[in-house]
């Protein structure tokens, strides 16, 4: 501390203006220097464990024998692919259908700027339907379910 801050913390402290900061405030005034040593910190951490897992490190950056790896995929000695005889069973356990679903007429959204059929909305109001301008009349039909 040079001579002129010393002579305000005397002062401050004879006058009963000095007060213990928290923890907190502490932290942030020195933010900058507590960034800085936690950097450090963890840099040599992570060169001690660099250093002391070398070998187990460069196993897993280098595979064991890759040349030879290479060389025996690319020789084969017979360069034709083999035809699969057996049949494919069509229905495959756990894919097979499980049956026919039946569907009712039922009335159906359009998407915007469609319009129904007219024959639509006559078959709809000979149902007993009233549709809106939006709206169309989709007929019964059956479908295969999963």
């Amino acid at each position: 501390m040079d001579s002129q801050s010393r002579q305000n913390h005397y002062l401050a402290v004879e006058a009963g203006d000095c007060k213990k900061k928290s923890f907190m405030d502490k932290a942030k005034e020195h933010k900058k220097e507590i960034a800085i040593g936690a950097a450090v910190v963890l840099s040599v951490v992570a060169v001690v464990l660099i250093v002391k897992n070398r070998e187990a490190l460069m196993a897993v950056m280098k595979p064991a024998h890759i040349e030879d790896v290479l060389t025996n995929s690319l020789v084969t000695t017979n360069n034709t692919v083999p035809i699969i005889t057996e049949t494919i069973p069509k229905n495959i356990p756990g894919n097979s259908l499980t049956g026919i679903t039946n569907v009712r007429g039922h009335i159906r959204n359009l998407p915007e700027g469609w319009k129904p059929s007219v024959s639509k909305l006559e078959l709809a109001e000979k149902l007993g339907y009233c549709l809106d301008d939006h709206q169309t009349w989709v007929d019964s039909y059956t479908k295969l379910a999963a």
